[in-house]
């Protein structure tokens, strides 16, 4: 006759198991390699901005918008945090990287806003999506 220890074991250790890779799913980091880039094009860009340094925002602006578009047309990652709020970002970072006219002709000021308000879009997207901020 066996004891009733011995034929809960096996439950026991399945429910463990189950719970291990419920642990390991949920602790899963978000990779986004092109948030990833953004976010070092848009730091550039903040710190462009916040020096209002005008010629310098000319020419990352490319690259600000090239960043900018390939997020807007990423799929949200499968294991974001907040998917809506994800989807909300992205189409804010389109409205900035639309704005974004010729750089070599569009006005200084409206290059600092738009390049300036990116990384803070990009932060958002970063928290909402589950991502680690690699700056804190």
């Amino acid at each position: 006759m066996k004891s009733r220890t011995s034929s809960r074991l096996p439950a026991l250790a399945i429910l463990s198991l189950l719970s291990t890779l419920a642990l390991a799913k949920a602790e899963e980091v978000v990779k986004w390699p092109n948030l990833k880039k953004l976010d070092d094009v848009a730091g550039r860009c903040e710190a462009l901005s916040d020096r209002k340094d005008i010629p310098g925002l000319r020419k990352v602006a490319a690259a600000a918008k090239e960043a900018a578009v390939a997020v807007e047309k990423d799929k949200v990652p499968a294991n974001a945090k907040d998917k809506e709020r994800v989807k909300t970002l992205q189409a804010d970072l389109k409205s900035l990287s639309d704005a974004l006219g010729d750089p070599a002709k569009q006005d200084g000021d409206e290059l600092l806003d738009i390049l300036g308000g990116i990384h803070p879009v990009v932060e958002q997207l970063m928290e909402a999506s589950g991502m680690p901020d690699v700056h804190e």
